[in-house]
């Protein structure tokens, strides 16, 4: 079963990275319109698939760091970072988000626009729509500025 799991999944990651290729020779310079089903960073963005410009709508696994422009559903790693929207769930030692519209659960979150819930030691938004749960939490807008334990805005 796990052989089975192992190789649809890079059969999936080679299926996206062909796309990619294709859309690049025909002339598509931009591919932030590609998205991918499954994303995996070993340690940056050399060794990376996707590639930093892309969308991942199911889950991006990150050993190291880990970096996409939009993320739907997951993002598991040691740092994961979403330059601009990130929905479903972000687990990892530090998140970071562009707006986060979800949950982030680790040591270090930050998104610029939270609409949910972070959980961690530091959490830092500049918009708080949800909660903070953790040791220090700071929204700029919503909320108090600097909160221990927990802070709510809407």
């Amino acid at each position: 079963m796990k052989r089975i799991l192992m190789v649809s999944a890079m059969a999936c990651m080679l299926a996206s990275a062909s796309v990619a290729a294709a859309a690049q020779a025909d002339g598509g310079g931009d591919d932030s319109g590609i998205w991918f089903p499954l994303g995996l960073s070993l340690v940056s963005a050399p060794v990376q698939l996707p590639s930093s410009s892309h969308t991942v709508f199911g889950a991006m696994v990150n050993v190291g760091y880990g970096q996409v422009r939009n993320l739907a559903v997951i993002d598991v790693g040691i740092v994961n970072n979403v330059t601009e929207g990130m929905t479903g769930l972000e687990f990892g030692a530090v998140n970071l988000a562009g707006t986060c519209v979800g949950a982030q659960a680790g040591g270090v979150n930050y998104a610029s626009t939270l609409v949910g819930v972070q959980l961690g030691i530091l959490n830092i938004t500049g918009r708080l729509h949800g909660l903070q749960l953790g040791l220090v939490n700071i929204s700029s807008s919503g909320g108090a500025l600097i909160f221990p334990i927990f802070n709510l805005g809407f």
